[in-house]
């Protein structure tokens, strides 16, 4: 009996932690931040941007004082972001181009930068044999948009965990990425 309640809290507690997503969860910091980017920018209700916009796409492994396979993972994560991200920007009618740093930017086109905040590979071991969101990886970004002109059109935190694994937390975060560009660039 003991054996069997035993067993049904592992499996509850594997159900609750593997059915989150930190994407709504309210982060006092970021709504801090988020408030002062409101009173110290100005940021235009929507950007015109006609057919063919072009997008130059940098991505930043954040934090750099890290163990090196840490650092190794996150370099793993920001090439496939990358590359999924200028797809997804492709996808959606603009001419998007990854960049390596900020001096490969086009002058007279938009920036977007993209920043690992907090990423957690979770473990594959505990994905397969335990199941129920165990190893569950979690991944936070900030991105901001930058006009052709140089200012801050569009900044904003977001963070997800999945259960499958590091890349599905990756395209969900590109998605919301796309969308918020889509939205603030009238497409």
């Amino acid at each position: 009996m003991k054996r069997l309640m035993l067993v049904s809290l592992i499996i509850l507690f594997g159900i609750a932690a593997g059915c989150h997503s930190r994407t709504d969860a309210p982060k006092a910091k970021n709504e801090m931040k988020q408030e002062k980017i409101a009173k110290t920018e100005r940021m235009p209700a929507e950007v015109s941007a006609g057919k063919g916009t072009t997008i130059s796409v940098l991505m930043d492994i954040g934090d750099d004082n890290l163990a090196q396979d840490k650092i190794d993972q996150r370099k793993q994560l920001n090439d496939f972001m990358g590359k999924d991200l200028v797809r997804m920007l492709d996808k959606a009618g603009y001419e998007a181009t990854l960049i390596e740093n900020r001096r490969q930017h086009k002058s007279g086109t938009y920036l977007l930068k993209v920043t690992i905040v907090k990423y957690n590979a979770g473990s594959k071991a505990a994905r397969i044999v335990v199941g129920f969101g165990a190893g569950a990886a979690s991944l936070d970004t900030r991105y901001e948009l930058f006009a052709p002109g140089g200012s801050r059109i569009l900044s904003d935190e977001h963070g997800v965990g999945s259960s499958m694994d590091w890349t599905s937390c990756a395209r969900k975060l590109n998605k919301q990425t796309v969308e918020a560009v889509k939205g603030k660039l009238g497409r």
